[in-house]
């Protein structure tokens, strides 16, 4: 009998100390892992922050969200100097109807304003339509390309500003688009 107790306080031990070691062997196995991600790629890291920034909600130029009136992408944004402590932000975006059932769209009910993520300053954008009736009534299948102008009163940090756009009809579910080189546009 004390032979069978010494022997499974024997196992009981050697299985301890298997799991213990089984464990710090996971533990180191993990660490290579990081490394792996520090040796990506220029195109790898580029493609896992576009992800990142899909997740969250931000878009880069080019990119577009669909909703069920509108087709919306940010084709470029520009910052005009108007003096030393204001200017003018104006991003072109295009607009296009997605109705399959042949309806036109207003696209006046679109709201656009550009906020600096660090200071959370939210500035109202204007819309500058070219053609104001297309404007009122853009066809089905068909897409619009306008500015929408931000009158900023502090300059001091334009990399740090996104451009909002939404609609009471249509929204876009705090969908955003990083405004880009906005600094390298100063005149």
């Amino acid at each position: 009998m004390k032979s069978i107790i010494a022997t499974t306080c024997i196992a009981f031990m050697i299985t301890s100390l298997m799991t213990a070691c089984n464990h710090e062997k996971e533990t180191v196995q993990a660490e290579p892992q990081k490394k792996v991600e520090s040796t990506l790629s220029p195109s790898e890291k580029q493609e896992r922050l576009e992800m990142e920034q899909l997740e969250n909600g931000t878009m880069s130029y080019r990119k577009s969200v669909k909703g069920g009136d509108y087709g919306i992408s940010v084709l470029n944004g520009t910052y005009e100097e108007a003096n030393e402590s204001s200017g003018t932000i104006k991003a072109q975006v295009k607009v296009e109807n997605v109705h399959d059932d042949g309806t036109g769209v207003d696209l006046s009910p679109l709201k656009f304003w550009v906020e600096n993520e660090k200071t959370h300053q939210k500035f109202i954008g204007k819309a500058l339509p070219n053609e104001t009736q297309k404007f009122k009534n853009l066809p089905q299948g068909q897409s619009m390309v306008f500015d929408v102008s931000f009158l900023i009163k502090d300059v001091k940090e334009l990399e740090d500003f996104y451009l909002y756009i939404d609609s009471q009809n249509d929204p876009f579910d705090n969908t955003h688009w990083k405004l880009d080189n906005l600094a390298s546009t100063q005149n």
